[in-house]
């Protein structure tokens, strides 16, 4: 029996309302909230049953019990008699763990009183499935199963994932009990299925390791499928790194030794020697959760294999020590777990024996048959009262199956009888929409009319914007073409010239008057450089938008203005005239921030994000009026020219800005143009 299933962990989960969010289930953010003054009654019964739980599991038992008996006391003053139901149900949970029975029962008695007064489908089912749950652990399968089934009944026009996702995993675990490893399998994908539809950590756990227990229980009826094996390595694995992931966000953090415990077992049983450091890997990881968390089965289970390792390896002193820890852990618990006595005995003979004891051996060996017997007796009288409870359950589920198609039969017939009734309803409302929709045919034509003329004059003024820029730009070429071969040479020719005369001048002042002409020249050839390589920029042609934008950034830090330029991510994949747009407007944006924004720093930023282009230029200066430039009247030629490229490029232009908190203005648009839709 998977003892990880032991535990009912579903204290603020049902009812009001199913599976809240418990993204940060931490015991000082509850008491915050406990703080607060304009709390409700049923909020602040809420908060107290989830730091309950918190300190039942955490803090210790007596702590846990002393806020969930206040958290009953103030219910009380409710009307609604769920949140009774559901605080009884949990403190009877609690003393059942705590191995008080009888308390357990008499609570129990509360919690069914309570959801019958709510009158609630989910409470009365939260109710059954604990009262199973408490069922199977007096060793009474078959009321235990009965219960489940009630509850799932009364849920069956529900949602409440949480209260399904529990009672699959105590049926999918009685099956497994009962070696039905077909109806094991079914149920567990059911618990983990609905498991998944909560966002509760804890029960994201229970169902890994619920699915994790079928497949191993299957696997080991038949070692040949080593693929049950690897589901079952594979979602106990998940479940031990979602634990150590979200250890603060889970409550049973118990179910992590166990977890790892499984692992080296899998491994240990039925892998290759190879994997002996996984084995102990795990064994490792086991006893030191199971020492933190206080599960004494799970510490003794693994003191027992690490014993078996041991005297494997003849290392019979180690053995005795790990033997005696696992006796020691055995006992700890509230409950002995009689099915682990007899290895612990059966390791003391074997230890004994080997170290040459063999008066002790014999009589550990004497005990051990004696635990064995006295533990196949009871296995054998659980098997007859299981095989009952089978019988009853499979039963019963027929019988529910043959209430649930009677049900859908019913519900088919009321659809058929509403569906009459509407036919006639129907006809007459299909008489009046379709004169309604005639009417709005017309008018719906009339529209798209308008809107396919609003859309040709559109395209004529896209088109009329491409020509003009294609215009501009083939210009700007034959210009920079013209100065940069025709003025260009001639001025370089007359530098030429003016060398040869400089050195027939001889006197001083005929030489210094030659070497400022000079000068003159240079800096003449350099500004026709500068002129033709803006206008048609030869960088941007080989290298493409991104390397250009830097370079004409790069050029203008002499200017006395600290300029900086980004590029995160551009891929050079736009055309060249679209590229070529983008860099006009940059040109004119940060022409615009060095004459009239009077700023000590401008950035200019490329960035592409999947088929997006953002291009923005920042800058520190004095800023400018919106309203100035919004009034299309009122605008400069060069936001004219600005606005006419964003709008040939089909995209869009932000402008922040506020005077004396300078200015941010972002254009974007796609990097390659939408195609036409077809009509």
């Amino acid at each position: 029996m998977k003892t990880f299933l032991i535990p009912l962990f579903f204290t603020g989960l049902f009812l009001i309302p199913e599976a809240p969010v418990r993204a940060h289930i931490v015991e000082d953010s509850l008491q915050l909230v406990l703080a607060e003054k304009n709390l409700s009654i049923s909020q602040r019964v809420e908060a107290l049953t989830k730091l309950a739980e918190i300190r039942f599991y955490r803090r210790g038992h007596d702590k846990g019990f002393a806020t969930l008996n206040q958290a009953l006391k103030l219910s009380e003053q409710l009307e609604d008699k769920r949140y009774g139901a559901r605080l009884y149900a949990i403190l009877a949970r609690w003393y059942v763990e705590d191995n008080q029975y009888l308390q357990a029962q008499q609570l129990i008695d509360s919690a069914v009183y309570y959801s019958n007064e709510a009158g609630n489908n989910e409470v009365l089912a939260f109710t059954d499935y604990t009262r199973g749950w408490f069922r199977l652990r007096q060793n009474k399968p078959r009321e235990g199963i009965a219960l489940f089934l009630k509850g799932l009944h009364a849920l069956e026009s529900e949602k409440a994932h949480a209260v399904k996702s529990a009672i699959y995993g105590e049926m999918s675990q009685a099956y497994g009990e009962w070696s039905d490893t077909q109806n094991q399998q079914k149920y567990a994908h059911l618990c983990y299925t609905e498991a998944r539809k909560t966002q509760d950590p804890d029960l994201h756990v229970y169902g890994e390791l619920t699915l994790a227990n079928s497949f191993a229980d299957r696997f080991k009826k038949d070692t040949t499928r080593a693929v049950l094996r690897d589901s079952a390595l594979y979602h106990y694995k998940n479940s031990i790194a979602f634990l150590r992931e979200h250890r603060d966000r889970v409550v049973h953090l118990t179910r992590l030794p166990e977890a790892a415990y499984y692992v080296a077992e899998l491994y240990s049983r039925y892998m290759p020697s190879a994997y002996e450091e996984e084995v102990y890997h795990y064994l490792d990881m086991a006893v030191e959760e199971a020492r933190k968390t206080d599960v004494h089965t799970v510490l003794a289970r693994s003191y027992i294999m690490l014993t078996e390792y041991a005297v494997m390896n003849e290392d019979y002193k180690r053995a005795e020590f790990l033997i005696g820890n696992a006796a020691v852990a055995a006992h700890e618990g509230p409950v002995t777990d009689n099915r682990i006595i007899p290895d612990i005995s059966w390791y003391f003979s074997v230890i004994r024996e080997k170290q040459g004891d063999i008066g002790e051996a014999l009589r550990y060996y004497k005990q051990y048959v004696r635990e064995y017997t006295n533990r196949f007796d009871m296995e054998k009288m659980a098997l007859a009262q299981k095989l009952e409870a089978q019988y009853d359950t499979n039963k019963k589920e027929r019988e529910l199956a043959v209430l649930q198609e009677k049900i859908m039969y019913g519900k088919k017939l009321n659809r058929l009888y509403i569906g009459l009734a509407l036919t006639g309803l129907i006809a007459i409302i299909i008489l009046v929409y379709a004169n309604q929709q005639r009417t709005r045919a017309m008018k719906q034509q009339k529209q798209l009319h308008v809107m396919e003329v609003n859309k040709l004059e559109q395209k004529n003024r896209i088109a009329l914007l491409s020509a003009m820029l294609e215009g501009q730009e083939q210009e700007r070429s034959r210009l920079a073409r013209d100065l940069h071969d025709g003025l260009g040479g001639l001025l370089s020719g007359i530098k030429i010239e003016m060398s040869a005369v400089k050195s027939v001048l001889s006197s001083s002042g005929g030489q210094e008057l030659m070497d400022k002409t000079m000068e003159h020249l240079d800096d003449a050839v350099n500004e026709l450089r500068r002129i033709a390589h803006s206008m048609m920029p030869e960088i941007l042609i080989r290298y493409g938008l991104g390397e250009a934008l830097k370079e004409y950034c790069q050029r203008f830090r002499t200017s006395g203005i600290h300029i900086e330029c980004r590029v995160f991510n551009y891929t050079n994949e736009m055309d060249h005239p679209r590229q070529m747009v983008l860099y006009r407007i940059m040109q004119e944006l940060v022409n615009n921030a060095m004459k009239h924004a009077e700023a000590s720093m401008i950035y200019v930023q490329l960035q592409q994000v999947q088929h997006k282009i953002f291009l923005t230029v920042e800058d520190d200066g004095v800023g400018f009026d919106k309203e100035k430039i919004a009034d299309t009247g009122r605008q400069s030629a060069g936001w004219t020219n600005i606005r006419a490229r964003v709008e040939f490029l089909n995209g869009s232009m932000d402008i922040l800005t506020e005077k004396g908190n300078g200015t941010t203005i972002t254009v974007e648009c796609l990097v390659h143009p939408e195609p036409e839709k077809k009509k």
